[in-house]
């Protein structure tokens, strides 16, 4: 795509979802805090802290999602240096032994070659697992692959019961009622809902498929509009009105 900084060979067939745990980690981690050392410095601290329940339910609903697409599942550690990556990678392993071993691919990577790799060579990846600041600084780098944040949908998904769909991207106050947003990752985080929590695979791919053909057209809000791409810059109204119409 046009609005990627990324060569279009290199992005082309790349399809990714980024499955991050979002309740516990490091930004929940205790001990935290900022405390006063008796020589007088300062010295800040947070805890990096998972346990074994925690990345269970995480690498078990990682696995749904991967068997509902193409089978291929990458854990991102850091087991190299942090004793908390070793435990993940460990229980990641366990999941997929005792429950997904004949329909999942589990293979192992660090954060960053996972960081480095995401931009070298997307294609290599189908679903990935994280836990919560991994999967947020790599979830972020992920969206350079579209070339924006108004292209990606998103999802909080628990082990039973309903998710909570949404675009990866927040209210844009700064742009409310000018008609400028970038109505795309909505009708995605839709498409999700139907694949994910509602069993419509069908239905699911019948919106992408409607994005996809107005993209190809080459109409485009102003995140992804490139100056000189030949493509047409429209508002978010016309944007949506034109993927109900391709449906």
């Amino acid at each position: 795509m046009s609005a990627s900084t990324i060569k279009e060979e290199v992005l082309e067939g790349v399809d990714i979802m980024v499955v991050r745990e979002l309740t516990g980690d490091v930004y929940f981690g205790t001990p935290k805090g900022i405390d006063t050392l008796p020589s007088g410095e300062r010295v800040g601290y947070n805890n990096m802290i998972y346990k074994e329940s925690e990345i269970e339910r995480i690498a078990k609903v990682a696995c749904d999602v991967a068997v509902k697409r193409g089978g291929k599942l990458t854990s991102i550690d850091k087991a190299n240096v942090l004793d908390v990556s070793q435990l993940w990678k460990e229980v990641v392993t366990g999941v997929v032994e005792n429950g997904y071993k004949d329909t999942i691919e589990l293979s192992h990577m660090y954060v960053d070659n996972a960081a480095m790799q995401l931009i070298r060579w997307p294609k290599q990846f189908d679903t990935i697992v994280c836990g919560n600041i991994f999967g947020d600084i790599l979830s972020d780098e992920a969206s350079m692959l579209v070339g924006s944040l108004g292209m990606l949908p998103s999802a909080s998904l628990p082990l039973s019961g309903p998710g909570v769909f949404e675009p990866c991207h927040g209210s844009a106050p700064d742009i409310a009622g000018e008609d400028k947003a970038n109505p795309l990752a909505m009708i995605l985080s839709a498409a999700m809902m139907l694949q994910y929590d509602l069993d419509r695979p069908e239905e699911a791919r019948m919106l992408e498929k409607a994005v996809e053909k107005v993209l190809d057209d080459g109409w485009r809000t102003q995140d992804i509009k490139i100056e000189g791409d030949g493509c047409k810059l429209i508002g978010c109204r016309e944007m949506g009105e034109k993927v109900a119409a391709a449906i």
